[in-house]
């Protein structure tokens, strides 16, 4: 009898064997496994140890990321529609492309910590750090406004200083969320709405800050418009930020481990495409910067006063958001990365240089600004459509490096752009002087407001943005890594061959 019940037990282990598909059972180490899906505990549900699950909870996160996006940017570019007060205010000549400027010097040393702390210590500590730099930093900006004149441009610097440093942890942030926290065919918009909230800042920017300052005196009030929603958001985001990641992962590929750091450094800079998107995107992230920067003195020496400066920005910014939902809602259905990329980056470069030849003459508002439209339709939808790409071509690299790599060439290129501007601009022409609505009278000569000749400026930047697309166009042929491995894994959020996706209830959010 007692030689019969091996026997039997190697007879239902053979005919297990014949009941489970090859390759239908993966052991894997339990620390892993806990990582992956959560604590189980033995009385969970079977199905409910292995079901991929997307939580309510996400539209919160995606919503601080997005509200602590907005804030930041109006920071950073809330001086551009108002030069010339800017300047007098500060008493510094140059004060708005240094307050500008600072955004960018900071992100080039900071990014590459924050890309290993955001993903050493997690999205919520990223989260947390950059709030509080943030609003800590706007706040003392707006200090600033009652200091003695001759301190005024050191303390308002100072606090710029300090909101920039908040941009390097945000500026990885949306793709973050989106691959953490959203299921596959959610990531495009998610990454959209995050990534959009940064020209939505900009927008707001424009339509503020010319209303409220039509005197020097008056930044006092915009400054204190813009501390206001940092240290709101701050509060928020300390309250409601409780976790990096979902117990459960959304997608397969959100549930597998990422390369470490450095190696993750090396899978990128050894990946031709991304090298090429790492040019070609961060160019278009500097230009986008360089242009906003400047966009007043741009249009000022031909006549465009501030408030048309700020409805031209305006235009982009809403051109931009209809471009990029319907390119985000695009590549979520359809998956033609690729393709998006290029013919949105391409007519972006048209119109863009249309707008660069237009600033250069006078009375043709119209056709300005049915330019600017257009331009903010096709050059915003590009920006998330290429962060969801540097994910793709770069799987398993995590995305705070993926992305915060890309931003960070492009502020590294706004640096370069707006130094190109700089030096390439010269005196207006005395004929012309007549025009221009640049120039403010100051007490003193050195703080003084001139409007600049900006045509050959204007020349090099257009060759630039020529020769960035047609290396786009002609030699960027990406590979999906992300896709594929969820593909390879057979592991879709279909419900029918793969893990099961469950959408967990809104009482629990």
């Amino acid at each position: 009898m007692a030689s019969s019940e091996p026997k039997l037990e190697n007879s239902e282990k053979i005919e297990e064997k014949e009941l489970l598909a090859p390759k239908s059972v993966k052991i894997i180490d339990p620390v892993e496994a806990q990582l992956t899906l959560g604590e189980c505990k033995e009385d969970d549900p079977a199905m409910s140890r292995i079901a991929l699950k997307v939580y309510p909870r996400r539209w919160l996160v995606l919503l601080i990321v997005a509200l602590l996006n907005n804030a930041n940017t109006m920071t950073w570019i809330s001086f551009a529609p108002v030069a010339n007060h800017v300047d007098i205010f500060y008493h510094h000549a140059n004060a708005t492309n240094y307050f500008s400027i600072v955004y960018m010097l900071c992100t080039i040393p900071v990014g590459i910590f924050a890309m290993w702390a955001g993903r050493h210590f997690g999205l919520r500590w990223a989260i947390l750090v950059a709030a509080w730099a943030n609003g800590i930093g706007a706040a003392i900006r707006f200090s600033s406004s009652f200091v003695t004149p001759e301190y005024r441009f050191i303390v308002g610097i100072t606090g710029q200083g300090i909101a920039a440093l908040a941009y390097p942890f945000i500026m990885f942030l949306p793709t973050k969320v989106a691959a953490a926290w959203f299921p596959d065919n959610q990531r495009g918009l998610a990454t959209t709405i995050g990534v959009m909230a940064n020209p939505l800042g900009v927008l707001l920017a424009n339509l503020i800050s010319p209303r409220v300052v039509t005197d020097p005196s008056h930044l006092i009030y915009l400054n204190a418009v813009i501390a206001m929603p940092g240290i709101i958001i701050c509060i928020l985001a300390t309250l409601v930020i409780n976790r990096s990641e979902p117990k459960l992962p959304p997608t397969v590929s959100a549930g597998q481990p990422y390369f470490e750091f450095l190696k993750g450094l090396q899978v990128c800079f050894t990946s031709r495409e991304y090298i090429l998107l790492l040019l070609v995107m961060g160019g278009g992230i500097g230009m986008f910067n360089c242009l906003y920067t400047i966009i007043q003195q741009l249009l000022c020496p031909s006549g465009y006063s501030n408030t048309f400066s700020g409805i031209c920005a305006a235009l982009m910014i809403i051109g931009g958001v209809c471009g990029a939902t319907a390119a985000g809602i695009f590549v979520d259905k359809t998956k033609k990365y690729e393709e998006a990329m290029k013919v949105s980056m391409a007519l972006a470069v048209v119109f863009g240089l249309g707008f660069l030849q237009l600033v250069l003459h006078r009375d043709l508002p119209a056709l300005i600004l049915i330019d600017c439209f257009l331009f903010g339709v096709f050059g915003l939808a590009s920006y998330p459509v290429g962060l969801e790409l540097s994910a793709e071509c770069t799987f398993p690299v995590s995305e705070t490096t993926s992305t915060g790599l890309i931003v960070l060439s492009g502020q590294v290129q706004s640096v370069i752009y707006l130094s190109v501007m700089t030096v390439f601009s010269k005196p207006l022409q005395p004929d012309y002087m007549k025009y221009q609505v640049c120039s403010l009278p100051s007490q003193s000569d050195a703080d003084s407001v001139t409007a600049k000749d900006m045509t050959f400026s204007v020349i090099v930047m257009s060759i630039i943005a020529s020769l960035l697309v047609l290396i786009l166009v002609i030699f960027f042929h990406p590979k999906y890594r992300r896709m594929e491995a969820e593909k390879g894994l057979n592991m879709t959020n279909t419900n029918k061959n793969g893990l099961k996706v469950a959408e967990e209830p809104l009482d629990n959010l």
